[in-house]
C-alpha cells in the first residue's frame, strides 16, 4: 500500500524511472532479500516447508518497520529525484520478489500483492506470480556483515529510547553525546556507516 500510494502519485514505473539502490539501507535490504531467498531454497530443497513461514513473517518486519521506516523521506520528497527512483526501484523489486517467494505459501496473499504491483512495469511480465520461475539467490549480493550492523541498529534504537524515556528527556531534546561499547570491533566499525541514521533517529 505504501509503495502504491506513493508511485501512483509520482508516476514512477519502472521501465523508465529505474535506478540502482546506491544507500546503505538499499543495499541491506538486496542483502536481507538474497539471504530469504537462499534460505527459502534450502529448506525446500530438503522438505522442510515449516521453518519457511517465521522467515517471511521476519522479512515483512524488517521492510516494514526498518526499511521502510528509515526511508520514508525519500518518498516525500518532490519530484522524481534519482535517489527517490532508487528508493522506489528497491521496493518495488523487493516486493515483486518477495511475492514470488512467498507464492507457495500463502497463494492468495501472494497474487494480490503482484497484481497490484504489475500496473509499474511496462515489460512483458507472467500474468500470474504463479507463471513466474521461482526466485534463486545471487550470493554475491549478500552482506552478512551489513545484515548484523542492522540488526544491531534495531537494538541500539530500541535501548537509545528506552534511555532516554528513562531520563525523562523527549526526543525532540538533541543529546549533547552518545556513545557505543561493544566488544567486536568489527562490528563497531560496520555500525560507523550507519551513524547518520542513528544521529537522525535519536536526535543526537
Amino acid at each position: 500500500k505504501f509503495f502504491t500510494t506513493y508511485a501512483a502519485i509520482d508516476g514512477w514505473r519502472h521501465n523508465t524511472h529505474a535506478k540502482p539502490g546506491n544507500s546503505i539501507l538499499d543495499h541491506w535490504l538486496y542483502s536481507r532479500l538474497e539471504s530469504l531467498t537462499m534460505k527459502i531454497n534450502e529448506h525446500m530443497d530438503a522438505y522442510q516447508l515449516f521453518p519457511v513461514v517465521p522467515l517471511l513473517v521476519d522479512f515483512i518486519e524488517a521492510l516494514t518497520n526498518t526499511y521502510i521506516r528509515l526511508n520514508r523521506d525519500r518518498y516525500w520528497g518532490d519530484g522524481l529525484t534519482d535517489d527517490k527512483c532508487a528508493a522506489y526501484t528497491t521496493l518495488y523489486q523487493a516486493l515483486t520478489q518477495f511475492s514470488v517467494c512467498m507464492a507457495p505459501f500463502v497463494p492468495f496473499l501472494s497474487e494480490h500483492i503482484y497484481q497490484q504491483l504489475r500496473p509499474y512495469n511496462d515489460k512483458n511480465q507472467a500474468l500470474s506470480v504463479h507463471l513466474c520461475s521461482y526466485p534463486q539467490a545471487e550470493p554475491q549480493q549478500i552482506k552478512s556483515k551489513l545484515e548484523q550492523a542492522i540488526i544491531q541498529l534495531e537494538q541500539i534504537l530500541i535501548l537509545g529510547r528506552q534511555m532516554r524515556n528513562d531520563a525523562k528527556i523527549k526526543i525532540k531534546v538533541p543529546l549533547k553525546t552518545m556513545t557505543l561499547i561493544h566488544k567486536n570491533q568489527a562490528l563497531l566499525d560496520e555500525l560507523s556507516k550507519l551513524e547518520p541514521i542513528i544521529k537522525k533517529e535519536l536526535n543526537d
